[in-house]
């Protein structure tokens, strides 16, 4: 009897003993593992407290409000010609030196194919000028800004060059930020070309004079760090 009863008990505290393992083999528990942070996002906005390289490509439209003497001047009893300045469009390379702070100096190129009433084959407008930039820091992606300049300017037929002057400009626009080193842009300006007076193809007399355009961008730049 008493052998019996050492067995029951035996066989009790075996059974009380592997319960909880064959439970927890049964019912894994998950492993715990150590917090691991989520991967930061590709368009996070860049940083504003370091200073970057910013370059790119624009598509312009240069549109002729007054083109000046080079087209209102008429000689003396004769009739008037052609308008040889037009409005047209083109591309515009930038690169500029982008501080920690609200403001961007650089220079562009640009290049447009202006209408010239069939007085040239393929009439060029070149500009290069300086540029400055300055941001209104808003906070959210996009974020505008005001930018003004000046430089050089030469028209002609073909790529030449028959008359050379200079440029300024004032405009107003907007940057949004797409990813953490690419941004998007448009921007509009208000022109002023001074161009120097030449005989145009046909043998008119071009006075010298100013020229007033509105200038239409959509620009595509990128951002290197310093």
């Amino acid at each position: 009897m008493k052998v019996r009863t050492s067995s029951v008990v035996a066989a009790c505290a075996l059974v009380v003993m592997l319960g909880p393992a064959a439970a927890a083999e049964g019912n894994p528990e998950p492993a715990v593992t150590g917090l691991t942070e989520a991967p930061a996002s590709t368009t996070a906005p860049a940083a504003i407290n370091i200073n970057y390289i910013q370059y790119g490509v624009a598509f312009t439209g240069e549109f002729v409000t007054s083109p000046g003497p080079l087209c209102d001047s008429v000689p003396a009893g004769k009739p008037a010609p052609p308008c040889i300045l037009g409005s047209g469009g083109g591309v515009a390379v930038r690169v500029g030196w982008r501080s920690a702070g609200p403001w961007l100096f650089g220079g562009a190129y640009e290049l447009s194919k202006q209408s010239p009433n069939s007085l040239y084959r393929l009439a060029i407008l070149q500009q290069l000028r300086g540029e400055a930039r300055y941001y209104i820091h808003t906070g959210r992606d996009t974020t505008p800004y005001l930018s003004g300049g000046g430089g050089f300017a030469g028209y002609g037929n073909e790529g030449g060059l028959d008359t050379l002057g200079f440029a300024a400009f004032a405009s107003i626009g907007t940057e949004t930020q797409i990813s953490r080193r690419t941004v998007f842009g448009v921007g509009l300006a208000y022109r002023l070309l001074y161009l120097q007076g030449y005989q145009d193809p046909a043998g008119n007399d071009r006075a010298a004079g100013v020229s007033q355009m509105l200038g239409f961008d959509l620009l595509l730049e990128a951002r290197d760090p310093l």
